[in-house]
């Protein structure tokens, strides 16, 4: 499971509207929507299906050692002849969106240009007071305020933002046509001093909602 990271929007009904689907949630595609031809009714990736995709289509391994190491052990091993239907199917679909696009599915545009591999959970929209607060994966997804920003250039954007690793992976930045004004976020947890690691914690409990008691 990942860590969840809570996002709080601080903007002009208008933006707060642009960014709101016809069921009233938070959704990244309005400011970004994916490239991607096919594959948006899949129920799930095939892991196999997109080993097979990436040895086609070239895609660079993992800078990182470990992955890099079990990524070209998948795709040694990779056979199309065992993939079952649905997997076949899905394999055939990546390669019909990459030759598109350049991503395989939603989810490899969502994590290279949302900056989080889901779209936003957990959300409740305010547009009428100008917020909106959901949650997402492992990161706050900047690219997609950035992509807001600049649909709204003369708009001032705050974003909170704290992750559920107490003290770490939290802040706050403004964006006015793309470009962050203002920024206060932390550094990483290694890196602080005392002090530091105890203003972020109040900081991440506070944008949470928790208390520490009830963590």
């Amino acid at each position: 499971m990942p860590n969840w990271v809570t996002n709080k929007v601080l903007a002009s009904q208008a933006v707060i509207e642009a960014a709101t689907n016809q069921q009233g949630r938070f959704d990244f595609s309005k400011a970004m929507p994916s490239p991607c031809i096919v594959g948006s009714d899949w129920n799930g990736i095939s892991m196999s299906a997109e080993t097979m995709a990436e040895t086609v289509v070239g895609r660079a391994l993992s800078d990182h050692p470990l992955l890099r190491a079990l990524e070209a052990q998948s795709r040694e091993a990779a056979d199309i002849k065992q993939l079952d239907d649905e997997s076949f199917e899905q394999f055939i679909g990546m390669l019909r969106n990459h030759r598109a696009c350049g991503y395989l599915h939603d989810m490899d545009f969502a994590r290279k240009e949302w900056g989080t591999k889901w779209n936003a959970c957990e959300g409740v929209v305010d547009s009428q007071n100008g917020t909106a607060q959901f949650d997402t994966a492992w990161a706050c997804p900047k690219p997609i305020f950035v992509a807001l920003s600049k649909q709204f250039p003369q708009e001032v954007i705050t974003i909170t933002y704290a992750d559920e690793d107490i003290g770490s992976n939290c802040g706050m930045f403004k964006l006015k046509n793309g470009e962050v004004i203002e920024a206060d976020e932390a550094q990483p947890w290694r890196e602080m001093s005392e002090e530091q690691k105890a203003k972020w914690t109040a900081f991440a409990y506070e944008v949470k909602g928790w208390k520490p008691e009830e963590e």
